[in-house]
């Protein structure tokens, strides 16, 4: 009878704990959390000050509720001046159902940009992702680079193409130096997937890069940060939050969504506001 008892003790133990670890699970794949950010630039426009960029990043075909109806109406709520979305977002073998929810719930809120991830150009999805795009107003920028206008005062918004793309596209760092050539002393917004530029590119000319790519680290742990890197190896770099070069600064998304086996834990699905303002 005691070794009875002891066993049924046994099994609600282990019962509990595989509760409260699909509880976490299910929490880090569907309990959305905004980050904010306020950052100052000396050479912003002052038609800019207080302008909100709402950045969207590896979304892998997730649907947070009926038509991403969650996700939508967290973006509608931050009333965002820009949207950037920085790849990753197609789901395996490039479905786009979860992704065309979300373009149409946001179709027209603002001026809309977007950047592939190596997922698109590994799912050979990259025209049909593309041609979506467009199709709900969204600007698609393939190592290309264009004013973004307030008034009289204009940005500049640089799209890098991912390395997964063809070889004879154009470089980074190229992309930096006709950046640079064309709108020399001009705020520049940089957006891309992956998030080794400081690494890379730390002395390319702009002023903010968007990126995503490292999933927060898929497992979050306190005190250590994100565990995994995006090759599944230990110790994540850059994997959230704001990162100096020293000549600009990078913003690293933890993403929305995942696309390895192992589940995010600790890393709920993000979505970033930054507010831009003006140093005085």
């Amino acid at each position: 009878m005691k070794k009875h008892s002891l066993l049924k003790k046994g099994l609600g133990g282990l019962a509990a704990v595989v509760l409260i670890a699909a509880a976490l699970v299910a929490d880090s794949r569907y309990r959305l959390q905004l980050t904010e950010y306020r950052l100052s630039f000396n050479n912003l426009p002052e038609s800019f000050e207080g302008c909100r960029i709402v950045h969207i990043s590896d979304l892998h075909g997730m649907s947070f509720g009926r038509d991403n109806s969650r996700l939508v109406e967290l973006i509608l709520n931050q009333q965002p001046d820009i949207i950037a979305i920085t790849g990753d977002i197609a789901g395996d073998g490039g479905d786009l159902e979860s992704v065309e929810a979300l373009l149409r719930g946001i179709e027209g809120l603002c001026p809309a940009y977007y950047v592939n991830g190596n997922h698109e150009w590994a799912n050979n999805c990259v025209p049909e992702i593309e041609a979506l795009m467009e199709s709900y107003g969204v600007r698609c920028l393939s190592n290309e680079i264009e004013l973004l206008y307030k008034g009289d005062d204009s940005i500049v918004v640089i799209g890098a193409e991912d390395p997964n793309g063809r070889a004879d596209m154009m470089k980074p760092w190229d992309l930096s130096l006709k950046a640079g050539e064309l709108y020399s002393g001009k705020f520049m917004l940089w957006l891309a997937h992956r998030n080794d530029y400081i690494t890379m590119y730390k002395d390319i000319g702009t002023d903010l890069v968007l990126c995503g790519h490292a999933h927060g680290g898929i497992i979050r742990l306190p005190f250590v940060g994100g565990l995994l890197s995006t090759h599944h190896t230990l110790g994540a770099e850059y994997e959230k939050g704001i990162y100096s070069s020293g000549h600009y600064l990078m913003e690293v998304s933890r993403g929305l969504g995942n696309s390895v086996p192992i589940p995010r834990l600790f890393n709920r699905p993000e979505l970033v506001v930054i507010e831009l303002s003006r140093n005085n």
